[in-house]
């Protein structure tokens, strides 16, 4: 079912939740016994709110292919601008259950060309670039001596390869039930049965094996190697067979100069993924330089009935960072491993929630097959002594090396990509009449990502039977984010 709320009600339900949260602060209640009453639960929770704007804009250009036989315009503008965000509220324990929902939106805000859709803002399902309002958190939850129970619709924020990936308008949330253990030192346990995903401008849940994208063909291109049930895949050769829940479980390990995480995520009859993170600290605690080392590695392979064909493939990564005072530096390399027998040449699933390569930016297409890429950034902290007291600038460059052989039947575009970014987060103090600005941020991207073009497409297709009527060439991107949390 889809809603469309105007933004006054939005506001007005935001203003809301500040008198209440005001209101349970005043009333407060000693007795354990008043705590555990259904009016105290109703009364005394909490809200959570965001009011977001956000506006991006794309201008790629698309270059000529040799051999095509169509006519391909000059440019290819993509662009959205909306205003929405997301309003929650959890009911105080009561005997340590509570129950929590969250309604998310996102209102088309300015100029909208249907023709100009595609960057995840609004909804797009229908051709257009229209409103969505969905219930994205729904949930039962049980929390004591710690151990945490959630079942429901839910943000899960923290399980890498499940997360929020919340650079649009709204985050992707899940449905499911999730187990979180901290009573040993040091350790956290997490487990969970995923059944569900709701994409970030999607006003639905679907299954995992949807929420992976998979698709037989792309542009009459074969993705799926091996055998597979070609009756799963609808004429559009997006996958429409049986739903596939997906089970999870990772540990973490949080010691004082190094940090161990292992992950293991199994869905069946599609993939099992095996992800290890590990960060060690170089230096002293007391230095006055942080020096850091980070290393990743994940292996994805198929299970059971093989949804999507073969999968057999990995990627690894190294990254060593530098901090010292307001500064912070960086340099980290990623490769993909090349597998034509594999889905995609071997390129790595990883739409359930944000990437986890090092070097995955904006564009966030370094799990492709077979990518080699080496990235780095500066970022500074400016002191609120300064003249521009609270802002934040980062840098960061990388170089995207892409398997593009003539005889390699999954050959891509190499490219680099720079991106700006300037964050202004409002101090405390900082006041418009009676209204506090604390929790206001804005923050401006700029980037630039430059393709290569020059190879010898019409030898390409004579060799791999793959029509190329376009390829990508450089664009500009631009987005603006302004965020109030109340």
């Amino acid at each position: 079912m889809r809603f469309k709320p105007t933004l006054t009600i939005l506001l007005l339900l935001s203003a809301g939740s500040l008198y209440t949260q005001s209101y349970a602060e005043d009333q407060l209640l000693d007795n354990l016994s008043e705590r555990n009453t259904l009016r105290h639960a109703l009364t005394q929770g909490t809200f959570k709110s965001l009011l977001r704007y956000s506006g991006q804009h794309r201008d790629s250009n698309l270059h000529e292919a040799q051999d095509s036989s169509q006519a391909i315009p000059n440019n290819k503008k993509q662009q959205y601008s909306a205003i929405g965000g997301y309003l929650g509220y959890e009911t105080a324990p009561l005997h340590y259950f509570s129950v929590g929902t969250t309604l998310y939106t996102s209102q088309p805000f300015g100029h909208n060309p249907d023709d100009r859709r595609g960057l995840g803002g609004l909804y797009e399902k229908n051709g257009k670039q229209e409103s969505y309002t969905v219930f994205g958190e729904a949930y039962l939850k049980f929390e004591h001596e710690g151990h945490l129970i959630k079942a429901g619709r839910q943000e899960m924020p923290d399980y890498r390869f499940v997360s929020l990936s919340d650079v649009r308008m709204t985050p992707i949330t899940h449905e499911g039930i999730v187990y979180e253990n901290t009573n040993f030192n040091r350790l956290k346990m997490n487990f969970a049965y995923i059944t569900k995903m709701k994409e970030r401008n999607a006003d639905e849940f679907i299954d995992m094996a949807k929420g992976a994208r998979l698709k037989d063909s792309s542009n009459n291109k074969q993705l799926i190697h091996g055998n597979y049930d070609p009756s799963d895949y609808d004429s559009n050769g997006a996958y429409n067979g049986s739903k596939k829940e997906m089970n999870m479980a990772g540990l973490v390990y949080n010691a004082d100069t190094f940090l161990i995480e292992g992950w293991n995520y199994y869905i069946d009859d599609f993939v099992n993924t095996v992800y290890l993170y590990g960060q060690y600290e170089l230096l002293p605690e007391n230095s006055d330089l942080s020096l850091s080392l980070s290393a990743q590695y994940a292996y994805q392979s198929d299970v059971g009935d093989h949804i999507a064909g073969n999968i057999d493939t990995w990627f690894y990564g190294l990254k060593l960072q530098a901090v010292m005072d307001r500064t912070t530096i960086f340099i980290g390399y990623n490769e993909v491993d090349y597998n034509e027998n594999s889905y995609d040449g071997g390129s790595i699933f990883v739409r359930w929630g944000t990437p986890q390569m090092f070097n995955s930016f904006q564009v966030q297409d370094s799990e492709l097959a077979g990518t080699q890429s080496i990235g780095a950034g500066v970022q500074y902290q400016f002191s609120q002594n300064s003249f521009i007291p609270g802002v934040v600038m980062r840098l960061r460059y990388a170089n995207y090396d892409m398997p593009n052989s003539l005889y390699k039947q999954d050959a891509r575009q190499d490219r680099t990509e720079t991106t700006f970014d300037i964050n202004y987060a409002f101090a405390r103090e900082s006041t418009i009449g009676n209204v506090s600005l604390d929790g206001l941020s804005i923050q401006f991207r700029v980037a630039y990502n430059n393709y290569d073009t020059d190879y010898d497409f019409a030898a390409y297709q004579t060799i791999h039977n793959y029509e190329f009527n376009s390829v990508t060439d450089d664009f500009y991107d631009l987005r603006l984010y302004v965020n109030y949390k109340f």
